[in-house]
């Protein structure tokens, strides 16, 4: 066998199956459960006009092929309020950690009917919340930091134990192929092609949060400079944000990013979806060290002794899966 094809084997295997800590699959998680929630409980003042029997679209629409939906199968008010509360409670049992993968089954579903039920009202700010539920649910992300944690083995709580991060690297393709999709489909625009793309936008009154002052929509080094400028950060960050070295670097300018856009313009959850997709990326060992720091800083604003346990600042020795003798670890990975 030639060396770069074994070369090529230990890669993938390392990127797709290689155990490493759960704790940023932790972070994720009660990061998407908040988001989750709130796009849940937004609906709730729209409910029956957007979902409703006697709303603006009394059926559900068709979608294209394979739309499904639980408001398809069961009509009426009673349906839909129904599956309101119990998006809305799994999301925040989700968030904690209680039945952790059956809850991110049921945000999933609820996401997934919501949509189909009328997706008119939907954006694709609601197709991102929608896609990151599904890897949330292949993922284990009740394996740290959670109730079920807790329940399972409470002397071990602040343990993250390994397991293969395949679904979390889902989450992270995800978010770096969304990005080069976007610079593809605009590159295929006129407008943005000639500079212009983000004065067009801006100028939509129907969307905007506050309005913009004319000197950034009529400024043509302005305009040409937010929206090439868009271009770039968007092709950096989905390239070089699996570049360790250039991470903390490119994920800043994403931040900014999403929260101008979120400022002018109304795209709903959107950014908070993709700042949760940020987190992903998040290596295990910095998240480890992040939680413990927090869980310590805290007991000692509550004038507690901090719990015993590696210290916030040393390196943390997790809890490994337990293989057989015979067996590598790194070859056995338990998800």
């Amino acid at each position: 066998m030639s060396q770069p094809f074994v070369r090529v084997t230990n890669a993938w295997q390392h990127f797709w199956f290689d155990p490493q800590e759960t704790s940023t699959l932790a972070i994720f998680r009660i990061a998407f459960g908040l988001v989750a929630i709130g796009w849940t409980a937004t609906l709730g003042p729209n409910l029956s006009a957007f979902y409703g029997p006697d709303g603006i679209v009394p059926h559900q629409l068709p979608d294209g092929p394979g739309a499904w939906g639980i408001l398809d199968i069961w009509h009426g008010w009673v349906a839909v309020v129904v599956l309101f509360v119990v998006t809305l409670t799994a999301a925040a049992a989700l968030t904690v950690g209680m039945f952790s993968r059956f809850a991110a089954v049921l945000v999933w579903i609820g996401i997934v009917s919501f949509e189909h039920r009328n997706s008119l009202v939907s954006n694709s700010g609601d197709g991102l919340v929608r896609n990151l539920a599904f890897f949330c649910m292949l993922a284990p992300s009740g394996e740290s930091l959670s109730i079920d944690r807790l329940l399972k083995t409470r002397e071990r709580f602040w343990e993250f134990p390994a397991r293969a991060p395949w679904a979390l690297r889902l989450i992270q393709l995800q978010i770096s192929i969304g990005y080069l999709t976007a610079v593809w489909d605009k590159s295929g625009n006129a407008l943005w092609r000639a500079g212009t793309a983000v004065s067009y936008s801006l100028r939509i009154q129907d969307i905007h949060r506050f309005a913009t002052p004319s000197f950034v929509t009529h400024s043509v080094i302005v305009t040409e400079l937010f929206t090439y400028g868009t271009l770039a950060t968007e092709l950096s960050l989905a390239i070089l944000i699996w570049n360790k070295t250039l991470r903390p670097w490119i994920l800043p300018m994403g931040v900014l990013l999403h929260l101008s856009i979120d400022f002018w313009v109304l795209v709903g959850f959107f950014s908070y979806a993709m700042f949760c997709g940020y987190l992903a990326f998040t290596p295990p060992e910095t998240a480890s060290r992040s939680i413990l720091a927090t869980r310590d800083r805290l007991r000692r604003i509550r004038g507690g002794r901090p719990v015993a346990g590696p210290a916030s600042g040393a390196p943390v020795q997790l809890a490994r899966p337990n293989y057989p003798a015979s067996t590598p670890e790194s070859r056995r990975p338990q998800e």
